[in-house]
């Protein structure tokens, strides 16, 4: 069993990781995903284990200490935390599995390292005993590296063209969890931002899932016995989905200081003295840092307010649940415009390969077209705040 680690020390794991990821960005961004000894010095400091529970080898960290690590992780490098995103967030879904299926996938010092995507583009039809899924997925996020891969399906019944309904009339959803090895990697990826981490699409065909490894997304699924932890009555997409405010954070924290630390010498041919020196840098730097800082302490405000909330045992209302998007989404947005105001600052020579604001300025625009903290989720926190009915399930969890 793992012993309770402090936010401190992870932070400081991060910073010894560092000179590591920065080694290896170029080659990442190269091969379209992470390098080797990135993924491995990673996984043993822990980073890959942050929402597995104690009882399987897990850190089972709190949430904010969870924001923190990945804030510092893109501080460094974006595509890095995305990784750790998705295969923590991931991770934390194990819990509405049967235990058979998280002793199979966590237990015996297995490597959990767990890709997935988000779009139901799977056909699942049900068998005795499970589901035979067939289908291709796209933004498969570290899935060069990963042991196991999860896929939203829609259920059928052997024969028939349209997929089953739930009690709603919606099509009915469920999660299908099986070994990467199952999948076909389709190379896919070739893009601006976020380019090392892997995203391509991933088929499988006529694979059959055990019921056990699987679970239907409905906002009354139970969790296992080994998930009763407050970590895990958190709101689902606190950690599964609005953690992408954190990698934002952290882009545009590290344009910070790249702009910052360029400025001590960065001169002009047209204008004397350095450009630290000039009212416009000093307004945008400004500017930049009120974005990021102001963002950080409202998203950090909710998380923590949140987190005392669950570990109460109170329920988290709907209004909680659209200040928590609403802060997740603005700070994502903030964190763009803080970016491009480093890079513009950073003049022509920003746009050198050599320069770290080029990448992240090509990071931060690939992660604000996620559709987690998308403009769309100001209309999303806007009806929740009225009170009006959602059709995502998993707002709910």
């Amino acid at each position: 069993m793992t012993h309770e680690v402090t936010r401190e020390s992870l932070l400081a794991r991060v910073q010894q990781l560092a000179p590591v990821i920065r080694e290896y960005a170029d080659r990442g961004e190269q091969e379209r995903h992470l390098a080797d000894p990135v993924v491995e010095a990673l996984w043993e400091a822990g980073l890959y284990r942050l929402l597995i529970p104690r009882a399987f080898g897990g850190l089972q960290v709190d949430p904010l200490t969870y924001y923190h690590v990945l804030e510092a992780l893109a501080r460094v490098d974006g595509s890095t935390a995305w990784c750790v995103f998705i295969s923590d967030s991931v991770s934390l879904s194990l819990a509405f599995l049967q235990a058979e299926a998280v002793e199979a996938i966590c237990g015996k010092g297995a490597r959990v390292l767990i890709s997935a995507t988000a779009f139901p583009f799977g056909r699942a039809v049900s068998q005795a005993g499970g589901y035979r899924v067939s289908g291709r997925w796209p933004y498969a996020s570290g899935c060069w590296h990963s042991t196991w891969h999860m896929a939203f399906c829609n259920v059928y019944e052997d024969g028939t063209v349209e997929p089953q309904s739930d009690s709603t009339g919606k099509p009915e959803l469920v999660l299908a969890y099986f070994p990467r090895s199952q999948v076909q990697i389709l190379d896919t990826w070739h893009v601006s931002g976020l380019s090392a981490t892997g995203s391509h699409d991933v088929e499988m065909k006529e694979v059959f899932v055990p019921k056990a490894f699987t679970w239907k997304l409905t906002p009354q699924a139970p969790r296992g016995p080994h998930f009763g932890d407050a970590l895990y009555r958190f709101p689902f997409l606190g950690l599964y989905g609005w953690p992408i405010a954190a990698v934002a954070l952290g882009i545009a924290q590290g344009a910070i200081d790249e702009i910052t630390r360029v400025t001590q010498h960065k001169t002009s041919p047209l204008t004397p003295g350095t450009l630290r020196e000039r009212p416009l840098f000093q307004t945008q730097l400004a500017q930049a840092v009120a974005l990021v800082r102001s963002a950080r302490a409202w998203l950090y405000e909710v998380v923590t307010k949140v987190w005392e909330k669950t570990g109460h045992g109170e329920e988290i209302s709907s209004e909680e649940r659209a200040e928590f998007l609403l802060a997740a989404t603005n700070a994502t947005r903030n964190s763009a415009a803080a970016v491009e105001l480093a890079y513009t600052a950073g003049g022509a020579s920003a746009n050198y390969h050599k320069s770290p604001l080029q990448r992240q300025l090509r990071d931060i625009h690939a992660v604000t077209q996620h559709i987690v903290t998308a403009p769309i989720q100001y209309e999303t926190s806007g009806r929740l705040l009225l009170g009006l009915p959602l059709d995502d399930p998993a707002m709910l969890l």
